[in-house]
């Protein structure tokens, strides 16, 4: 019984092994296959008497989520500051606001971000599916794990 376990171990071993060797560049495909990268030139705003922020809205939907959305925001007049710190994205996806401005002023920015790839926008749900898949492979591989050992461990006891 002791052997069994141990043998069941060093596959459950093995297999997290794997998983956590392959699960980065299974990462990188995905995000790749997933997204394209989109740069908005020119896109400008001017701030009212008393504001320091102003809003500008993206050509396409960021395809990363508020709280990590992967970009870069430079402004490109009057002077020349990356804003990517001082600046943050709408829930929805779309309208940007950059903040630590000047009042009255007039600012144009260029923002280089990620949209969602129009083939996969227009397949039904598999952007959902994309988002999720580093989740689902982990899921998919502790289950198989885990039922393997379990049959082998049912198998085992049958030719006893």
């Amino acid at each position: 019984m002791i052997k069994k376990g141990v043998i069941g171990l060093v596959i459950v071993a093995f297999g997290f092994f794997t998983l956590s060797v392959l699960i980065l560049p299974i990462s990188k495909q995905v995000n790749s296959l997933r997204t394209d990268t989109q740069t908005d030139v020119g896109l400008g705003c001017t701030t009212g008497a008393a504001a320091t922020s102003c809003v500008v809205t993206l050509s396409n939907k960021s395809a990363y989520q508020p709280s990590a959305p992967n970009w870069e925001i430079n402004e490109t007049s009057p002077s020349s500051v990356n804003r990517t710190s001082t600046s943050s994205l709408g829930t929805n996806l779309l309208d940007v606001t950059i903040s630590s401005l000047s009042p009255s002023t007039t600012y144009a920015f260029t923002i280089e971000y990620y949209k969602v790839d129009s083939a996969v926008q227009s397949a039904t749900n598999l952007d959902s599916v994309l988002k999720r898949f580093n989740f689902l492979v982990v899921i998919g591989a502790l289950i198989v794990l885990v039922v393997g050992v379990g049959l082998s461990f049912n198998m085992g006891n049958s030719f006893s």
